[in-house]
């Protein structure tokens, strides 16, 4: 039912539901500083709800389960399990979106979608067991908030999926941040072209079927920021990136495909600086640099790439001869500067270029990555190592939010504070600057359907330093 209506003031209030009260009916007039609570229980759908209203800041309609109460809104149909649309200032929270029925592969639920919404929060959330995409952000959005949800279990869907494939939609000026989602049998977190002026900080992905990460094209808007998330266990490359963006800070590993992979599909590729981000053990390269060579305002420093078996640092250009030297084309005036490679460097010749890589230490430049810690030793290479000039972008803080030192920092995610990983360990669970703040394993879903994701990568304990490979062949893939 979709509804009609809005400020029809005859239904207009705050409403406390319970399991088998009609949902639809009694949440179809919102005014602002309505709120909707949820008591304890599940309700069960056989279609989607439908929502839309009008809050305002000081008044936001608010959906929300009751205090301690664990809420399931499920749907046994198709569609999503709720959709708002139309609708600004608007808060979610502590509320379970599930599928239902014997066979999601025939009702193929999905989540929880935005249509046209601004200043919408969705926040303590559960989106799981869903055959279409966890979280739909569909038309134009801004302002929207999206912080501390579990996204788990997807038939064949992203788990959060933004915009148009056509720029036609976008999404701008949002937060998605602090946020667990695994197990997704699409992409973890896909951008489509047109999301622009976001930031998208701190989450942890893993088990994805295709990639972590996928960034389109900004459509001529300000760049994205991507930093400080944890992705491993992809099928595809950790990071897909097409458009214009700030990459820092994000520790990438166990990846079927490559660990950064950037192209040119859209004519896009301009304004990237990729700096202090840690990348190991990918079944391609650990980075893969394509259609670089004449593109604007572009940035690879101070990262640490380590394969000590396999393929460290790759630059794929239609300007470069089998050399890796230029082919008739003008010089380049990107900056690649300073990084820490393990592993075969292919194309752009490092030898005609000082600086461009430093050979790295391979397993032993990081405490302990069978347990996911990719913390500098104290003898470790990427100490004092990262070039600490303004072209190399350095953040202020690292993956843990220690700060940086501005004058020696270090190559990779990580700055060496002392011996032993000060922070948080990478692991199933929510990224927290405080080890003693985050949720633990217990407390997340175990995702349904066919589970998502590559084989975890066997541990490589060899070092190879960095090789020149001569005459890798041109590849173009599509996403």
């Amino acid at each position: 039912m979709i509804i009609q209506g809005l400020w029809n003031s005859a239904l207009a209030a705050s409403v406390a539901l319970n399991p088998g009260d009609d949902t639809n009916a009694l949440t179809s007039s919102l005014l602002p500083g309505d709120v909707v609570t949820f008591n304890a229980g599940t309700f069960e759908l056989t279609g989607s709800v439908y929502w839309t209203g009008l809050g305002t800041e000081d008044a936001p309609i608010t959906f929300r389960a009751a205090t301690d109460a664990e809420v399931i809104l499920r749907n046994s149909g198709g569609g999503y399990v709720a959709e708002l649309s139309e609708a600004t200032w608007v808060v979610f929270e502590d509320l379970i979106f599930e599928g239902g029925g014997e066979d999601l592969s025939y009702t193929q639920p999905s989540g929880l979608a935005l249509r046209n919404v601004s200043n919408v929060t969705v926040q303590n959330c559960v989106i799981r067991n869903v055959w279409g995409t966890g979280l739909r952000i569909d038309g134009d959005a801004s302002a929207l908030t999206v912080v501390n949800n579990e996204i788990t279990g997807t038939g064949e869907g992203s788990g959060i999926y933004v915009g148009c494939s056509d720029a036609s939609c976008w999404m701008q000026d949002s937060t998605i941040a602090n946020n667990v989602i695994h197990d997704i049998e699409g992409t973890g977190i896909n951008l489509q072209n047109g999301t622009q002026s976001s930031v998208i900080s701190d989450n942890v992905v893993f088990r994805t079927r295709d990639s972590g990460l996928y960034a389109g094209s900004t459509a001529q808007g300000p760049q994205l920021q991507i930093l400080g998330n944890a992705i491993w266990n992809a099928g595809g490359d950790g990071m897909y990136l097409e458009g214009s963006a700030l990459v820092q800070n994000n520790v990438i590993f166990e990846i079927a495909g490559d660990g950064i992979y950037t192209r040119d599909n859209y004519g896009s590729l301009t304004d990237m600086q990729i700096s202090h981000n840690t990348m190991v053990n990918t079944g391609g390269f650990a980075a893969y640099l394509e259609d670089w060579y004449l593109a604007l305002n572009m940035v690879f420093a101070n990262n640490a790439l380590s394969n000590p078996l396999g393929r460290g640092l790759r630059w794929d250009d239609e300007f470069l001869d089998n050399y890796g030297e230029p082919s008739g084309a003008e010089e380049t005036t990107n900056y690649v500067k300073n990084n820490v490679v393990t592993g075969y460097v292919e194309g752009f010749d490092p030898l005609f270029r000082p600086g461009f890589v430093i050979a790295g230490g391979g397993v032993g430049d990081f405490e302990e990555i069978d347990n996911f810690d990719f913390y500098p030793t104290s003898g470790s290479v990427l100490r004092d190592a990262a070039d600490p000039s303004g072209e190399a972008y350095l953040p202020t803080v690292d993956f843990n939010g220690t700060a940086r030192d501005g004058a020696s920092p270090d190559v990779g995610a990580y700055e060496y504070d002392g011996e032993g990983n000060p922070g948080w360990i990478i692991s199933e669970t929510f990224k927290s600057t405080d080890p003693s703040a985050g949720r633990n394993e217990a407390g997340l879903s175990t995702g349904c359907c066919k589970g998502g994701g590559s084989e975890t990568a066997a541990t490589q304990t060899a070092m190879l330093l960095p090789l020149l490979g001569l005459g890798w062949l041109r590849r173009r893939r599509a996403r």
